[in-house]
Parts: C-alpha cells; sequence; structure tokens
C-alpha cells in the first residue's frame, strides 16, 4: 500500500519581511511527485511576459506583482499573492533565499491558481528556454532577453546550497 503525504500550510503565517524557516525544517517527498518540495517563507516577485490570453511583453515589463514563496523544489514553485495571476500565464522571477545568491530571470509557467484568504495560491512550473517552443512561437522566443533562463539548473544550485548551510547550522547548533 502506498502511503501519501499531506502537508497543510497557513498563508497567514508567512512573513514578508525576511527569508524564514520555521523548527522543525521540512523537507516533503511524496510519491506523486518528480521532486523534494521544501516548505519556506521568502519574498518573490514576477513580471508577466506572456498573459494567458495571448498579450506579449518581450522586455518583461508587463503586469507585475509579489507575493511569498509557501514552497520550492527543482520543479516549481507554490507562491501565495494578491495580485490575480491567471493559469498558463508565462513569468519572470525573481528570488533570494537567505544565506544564498538572488536569482531574476527565471522563466516560469503558471499551473494552477486558487483563490485563498483574500489572495491567490499560485503553482508556478519551471521552464528551459528549451520548452518555450510550447508556449510562444519562433518570432516571440527571439525577442526575449538572453539574461532569461532555465529555472531549474540555477534553482537545483541554490537549493543545494541553502540545504548545505542549514545543515552545517543545524550541525554546528548540535554541537
Amino acid at each position: 500500500m502506498t502511503t501519501t503525504k499531506t502537508t497543510t500550510r497557513n498563508v497567514s503565517s508567512a512573513t514578508a519581511v525576511d527569508f524564514q524557516v520555521r523548527p522543525p525544517f521540512k523537507i516533503m517527498e511524496d510519491n506523486r511527485r518528480r521532486f523534494i518540495r521544501i516548505d519556506i517563507d521568502a519574498p518573490i516577485t514576477f513580471c508577466t511576459i506572456k498573459s494567458a490570453d495571448g498579450a506579449f511583453w518581450p522586455q518583461c515589463d508587463g503586469p507585475s506583482g509579489d507575493g511569498e514563496i509557501l514552497n520550492i523544489s527543482a520543479g516549481g514553485i507554490l507562491l501565495y499573492t494578491t495580485c490575480p495571476i491567471m493559469e498558463g500565464t508565462l513569468v519572470s522571477m525573481s528570488l533570494k533565499l537567505e544565506g544564498c545568491e538572488t536569482i531574476d530571470y527565471i522563466l516560469g509557467l503558471v499551473k494552477r491558481t486558487d483563490v485563498d484568504s483574500g489572495g491567490y495560491l499560485v503553482g508556478v512550473e519551471s521552464i528551459t528556454r528549451e520548452r518555450l517552443n510550447d508556449v510562444l512561437n519562433e518570432r516571440e522566443i527571439v525577442q526575449l532577453p538572453a539574461s532569461l533562463s532555465s529555472f531549474t539548473e540555477r534553482l537545483r544550485l541554490l537549493l543545494n546550497q541553502y540545504i548545505y548551510a542549514k545543515k552545517l547550522s543545524t550541525d554546528n547548533h548540535d554541537k
């Protein structure tokens, strides 16, 4: 029999000022997901590159907003925002995790949006430049700045740095 782990988060507990991990540090894994998810609270900003209705802003100057990351994985981000954003929207994201570098111009595709307590829970899937053919035509792709990059590889490096730093911190605290 397969067991599935379920996690419930209260969005009202998220802090907008700084990145925090609440003890105990949770790394979640279940059999339906390809990547391990980490529950965190960290600020994120995003801007629309192409909306679900087809409007296109190649210089990342479309509608923008900010929010809080609720969990993160190599496959994507779950965030909370008060800005409405439709499924199918292509976005550029910027985020910073405590003790790690800031990463900007990360491509993501909004896969789900749910209304929650006056705001929105938004699931953003990582997308590589190679996969842009699924959401943009060739004319649109060539108009994009070269600074837009793959979410997956840069985030994987950032998460490895973050997990290593937290492990060192925990090991030093236990001594």
